[in-house]
């Protein structure tokens, strides 16, 4: 068989994507506050595009789109972290510093906050020699969220270098410093700390600590034997444990009470829960076009008219895309809220079943783009901010079960409503009666919810709630703490 070449014709139909095309879903997906900030990189390259001040109201996002503020407060510097401060302990630049160990600190101290800042200023204040006060900045860095050293002697000094006495001495120093519990290596370490710290420790109360495990089991007689007590001798042991701290750096958190900008707002109106475009945050694009129609008629060359016509033109459709972006998010917007009524007036328990084709085959879209428009956005209600994603859920039930109590119709709910009505059976449960995953399946098989045991022990792990065992251990010791 003799292979030649030769000329074929064929015809398919292909989806091609042009700049303009990809650029759009591209704009789909964005938040309000991204846009702008889209937005203004385009001004900064294209002359005749700007702000509609009329619409995107600058009185309330000044040059940038800002966060909601609470209480008053300017979100900069809010959510403190526990940030690293690190320093080249091997050999630690002091030059300028005059030796003194508070000018060392002084400008790191400045630019840290929260715990960090806090532990800085002691060191300033108590430690004196030089060596000592540079391991304790960099051990300082090493500290987690909850104030802890968790690494040990053997990497700490592998990894910087640092001679074993050294460091004991230094974490001896650190670890009288206020908060009492922090640079502890364990919880019991930390417990232990802060007994020590308020002068109540005894060799019984580090035998309790020693032995955290029996307590976490909720075995009294093995822990007050352990102890060398009789079990009614635990109660005073047990309530001096439960009123320590386990993260001695969680006093230094400044809780974040910043709300980011929604994109959508649900007011209730006569005619039920509405949804607007949250217009303090949806910028507006203005087309300078009295400046293109006064640069076309300069004398200019035809390369700068080309590339005038072709700015002016990208901001026209940029103006048409963020258009049509807010008309598409206002329309899906408004089909999850109408679906949605129940959970605006009675939380995430009346949320229904609702999918993305539900709301693409209401108003007429596609899957994907209903998909991109709720992406990332939020929505604010009267009852708080929520993300337009949460508000789709699958649905649970629907059938007609034999074994169902009273062979009452199954109800079809959504998997967060139902998350939520399993919280709620947990949180007024009586502790000396725990409800087990077989009783919350009776009780809500009982509401007309039927679940397979295995699924209310999947939705109670998601909402990180203990099983029965663990909240009858925690019971029984809050009951002989005399909580």
């Amino acid at each position: 068989m003799v292979l030649s070449p030769r000329l074929e014709i064929s015809q398919k139909q292909k989806l091609m994507m042009n700049p303009q095309m990809r650029q759009a879903i591209e704009l789909l997906q964005l938040t309000n506050v991204q846009l702008a900030d889209m937005l203004k990189r385009e001004m900064e390259q294209n002359p005749f595009l700007a702000f509609d001040a009329a619409h995107f109201r600058e009185a309330g996002h000044g040059d940038a789109p800002r966060a909601v503020t609470v209480d008053g407060k300017s979100g900069a510097g809010l959510n403190d972290k526990i940030e690293a401060v690190r320093v080249d302990f091997a050999a630690p630049d002091y030059s300028g510093e005059g030796g003194d160990v508070s000018a060392m600190l002084e400008n790191r101290a400045a630019d840290t906050g929260g715990l960090s800042s806090h532990i800085l200023q002691q060191i300033g204040e108590e430690m004196t020699d030089r060596d000592m006060a540079a391991l304790a900045i960099e051990l300082t860095g090493w500290l987690d969220d909850d104030g802890y050293l968790r690494e040990s002697d053997a990497e700490i000094c592998q990894t910087i270098g640092v001679a074993a006495d050294l460091l004991q001495a230094t974490l001896t120093r650190l670890q009288s410093f206020s908060p009492a519990g922090v640079f502890a290596r364990n919880l019991g370490d930390c417990l232990s700390l802060q007994l020590r710290a308020s002068g109540d420790w005894t060799p019984r109360h580090q035998a309790l600590l020693d032995n955290l495990d029996i307590l976490g089991r909720g075995d009294m007689a093995s822990l007050a034997a352990a102890m060398g007590i009789e079990s009614d001798a635990l109660p005073p042991y047990l309530q001096a444990i439960r009123a320590l701290d386990p993260r001695p750096a969680a006093g230094f958190d400044t809780p974040d009470t910043t709300l980011a900008l929604p994109d959508v707002i649900v007011l209730d109106g006569d005619s039920g829960w509405q949804a607007y475009l949250n217009e303090d945050s949806l910028p507006s694009v203005l087309v300078l076009e009295r400046d293109w129609e006064e640069m076309a008629q300069r004398k200019i060359t035809d390369e700068e008219r080309n590339f005038m016509k072709t700015n002016v033109q990208s901001a026209r459709w940029l103006k048409k895309a963020t258009q049509q972006r807010a008309a598409t998010l206002l329309r899906v917007s408004r089909a999850i809220v109408a679906h949605q009524q129940g959970f605006f007036s009675g939380g995430m328990a009346a949320l229904l079943p609702m999918g993305l084709r539900d709301i693409a085959e209401e108003i007429d879209m596609h899957e994907s783009t209903v998909s991109r428009s709720v992406a990332g956005k939020l929505v604010q209600t009267a009852e708080g901010q929520f993300s337009l994603k949460d508000l789709f859920s699958g649905a649970i039930g629907g059938k007609q079960s034999g074994s169902q109590q009273g062979g009452a119709n199954v109800k079809t709910v959504s998997a967060q409503a139902v998350k939520a009505r399993l919280a709620a059976l947990v949180a007024g449960e009586d502790t000396a009666q725990v409800l087990s995953d077989d009783a919350l399946v009776a009780l809500l098989a009982g509401e007309g919810i039927v679940l397979a045991r295995r699924t209310v022990a999947k939705y109670r792990n998601a909402l990180k709630i203990p099983s029965s065992a663990q909240r009858r251990r925690a019971a029984k010791i809050a009951r002989m703490a005399g909580d």
